[in-house]
């Protein structure tokens, strides 16, 4: 019978099925892109370096170990520069985030993409707007599936330990995803986007105004927008990046100390 399963691939159509939570999107193990190769202790003990770190991790699992073995601690908020005549708001990057050891979703998911871009196919951002705020995680590209972590998901205290909070989606392509996301999300999501950048990218705000923008000179693949209740995505040439990111990681180097 084993034989039998696995000459005609039976085993993983039943697995597949199984774990299938809605047209082309799966719950699968974050092992499904590459394993831990290390122990929890061993990663406790790394250093809060960013260059060590992206040469030592390779894999969403040891990613995953990273934060937590880190005791990375989620913190609201983020760092707002008003350029008329908009409020730009800006997210700590990858080696800010990693020093300060804390920060929002933001920061969580730029420090994912700093430990691991150019080590799978594609390693891009999810945003997303609603009601309330608004969200950013992270997805993966590789052998041409696609692949969903929130890292908020993982650390201590949030609801890891349960066991599809464990586990992340795969799908058969971002609108597959973005379909699912919006009919299964409690919020009312009003705009969602994926796109690749060196960390998060600002969002841009106008007082009275529900429309997101995003910096004139980058791509960004609008998925989902709800034109009838005025969110919409726009771009607009953004000018204090380079003075916002001095003062983040100047601020950091400070906390981190």
């Amino acid at each position: 019978m084993k034989s039998f399963f696995m000459k005609t691939g039976f085993t993983d159509y039943v697995i597949e099925w199984l774990s299938k939570v809605a047209p082309g999107v799966y719950y699968v193990s974050p092992d499904r892109l590459g394993v831990c190769r290390y122990k929890k202790d061993e990663v406790r003990h790394f250093p809060r370096n960013p260059q060590f770190l992206r040469q030592k991790i390779h894999t969403v699992s040891e990613v995953i170990m990273y934060v937590r073995a880190s005791f990375f601690r989620p913190q609201m908020g983020d760092i707002r520069v008003y350029q008329p005549p908009l409020t730009w708001h800006y997210n700590l990057g990858g080696e800010e985030a990693i020093l300060a050891n804390n920060g929002n979703c933001g920061a969580l998911s730029s420090l994912f993409n700093y430990l691991l871009k150019e080590k799978y196919d594609e390693v891009g951002f999810i945003a997303y707007s609603d009601d309330e705020g608004g969200h950013v995680f992270n997805y993966i590209k590789q052998n041409d599936r696609y692949y969903f972590i929130d890292l908020l998901n993982y650390l201590y205290g949030s609801k890891a330990m349960e066991h599809r909070a464990t586990m992340i989606y795969e799908a058969a392509s971002l609108d597959h995803y973005s379909a699912y996301y919006r009919q299964r999300s409690k919020k009312n999501i009003k705009l969602l986007a994926a796109y690749e950048a060196e960390e998060v990218l600002p969002m841009g705000r106008k007082s009275n105004e529900p429309i997101m923008y995003f910096p004139e000179d980058h791509k960004v693949n609008v998925l989902y927008e709800t034109p009838e209740s005025g969110i919409v995505a726009r771009f607009y040439k953004e000018c204090n990046e380079y003075h916002c990111r001095e003062k983040m990681y100047t601020e950091n180097l400070k906390a981190f100390k």
